[in-house]
């Protein structure tokens, strides 16, 4: 049987989605690489063609998930339709679905063993999202949805302030209070 040629992109984009469905599946510890090769019917070493280890391919799993996620809260956070408020509300619900969609993964994510993961990916969304996040304050400063002296402060207070919310709560606690810190910090009756 000939062997199965791919453009290493692809490849590389191939093992990652295994990887996650196998991480989401049967957890990280759970998943070896040779779960990951057995799916994909690949020989064992291919993966580390592309990875050095499961950390690393753990990293690269959650920077992939985490490029999902930016762009489809981007999309949102642009929606022109509506207004700055029912953005920020629609930005909640998206991110209780995702929370509940992406559990084990966050779980994963958060294990003290993967603290700087997920310190570096929390760090880069901040940053993408923190233009976005000003101009739907100002947006909303704008339409009177919200009422803000200090729109880039406050960004960047509520964007690096969602870090701080203790994670021993549940996750729907933690979006309810957030909404809570945000409403008060914007504005918002």
């Amino acid at each position: 049987m000939a062997r199965k040629t791919k453009p290493p992109e692809e490849r590389r984009a191939e093992i990652i989605q295994t990887a996650k469905e196998l991480f989401e599946e049967k957890g990280y510890e759970g998943t070896q690489i040779s779960d990951i090769t057995n799916k994909m019917g690949v020989a064992h070493g291919l993966v580390y063609h592309y990875v050095k280890s499961k950390s690393e391919l753990l990293d690269a799993v959650v920077e992939e998930w985490a490029k999902e996620i930016l762009a489809d809260l981007m999309v949102l956070m642009k929606d022109n339709t509506i207004s700055a408020a029912d953005r920020l509300e629609r930005m909640f619900q998206f991110t209780s679905g995702m929370l509940k969609k992406d559990a084990i993964l966050i779980k994963t994510i958060h294990q003290q063993e993967n603290e700087e993961i997920h310190k570096r990916i929390g760090s880069a969304g901040i940053q993408m999202i923190l233009p976005l996040f000003k101009e739907l304050i100002e947006t909303g400063n704008a339409d009177g949805s919200f009422n803000c002296s200090y729109p880039e402060e406050t960004a960047k207070f509520c964007l690096y302030g969602w870090q701080s919310i203790d994670s021993s709560m549940s996750d729907e606690e933690r979006v309810e209070k957030l909404k809570y810190f945000y409403k008060r910090i914007l504005g918002i009756g």
